[in-house]
């Protein structure tokens, strides 16, 4: 069985088509924050990725795909995702300080969003070093 976290990663890889309907934000910000999340938790000892919680997103998320009629192929052909994680990216570096940083900062942003109890922060577990 593929696990719905390996199609939503392999998403943003896909060569786009013109004309195709604009990625939905849902979508973006599910990618982002998947994405970002596991980054954290490579960059900090402290932090975990939760694999059974980033697939509950994933889930969710070709759920929310399916009932707005983008399935299959299609999914392959929303437009803007590229450049939507890369605004959402670049907007969490600057709000983190993350450019150049070093472990106790990303630490910090992890833990930050596990408070938050944001998209990213739900996918995170602080755990002992």
């Amino acid at each position: 069985m593929i696990r719905p976290l390996a199609i939503l990663c392999l998403l943003p890889a896909a060569v786009w088509a013109e004309g195709a309907d604009t990625a939905p934000d849902y979508y973006i910000d599910g990618l982002f924050s998947v994405s970002t999340a596991e980054q954290l938790a490579n960059f900090c000892p402290s932090i975990a990725f939760d694999l059974d919680r980033a697939n509950a997103t994933a889930t969710d998320i070709l759920g929310r795909l399916s009932e707005d009629g983008v399935t299959g192929d299609a999914i392959l052909e929303l437009t803007g995702v590229e450049e939507g994680v890369a605004a959402l990216q670049a907007a969490f570096v600057d709000r983190y300080g993350l450019d150049g940083a070093g472990q106790d900062v990303v630490c910090s942003a992890a833990r930050a969003e596990i408070a938050a109890q944001s998209l990213i922060g739900g996918i995170l577990v602080e755990v002992a070093e």
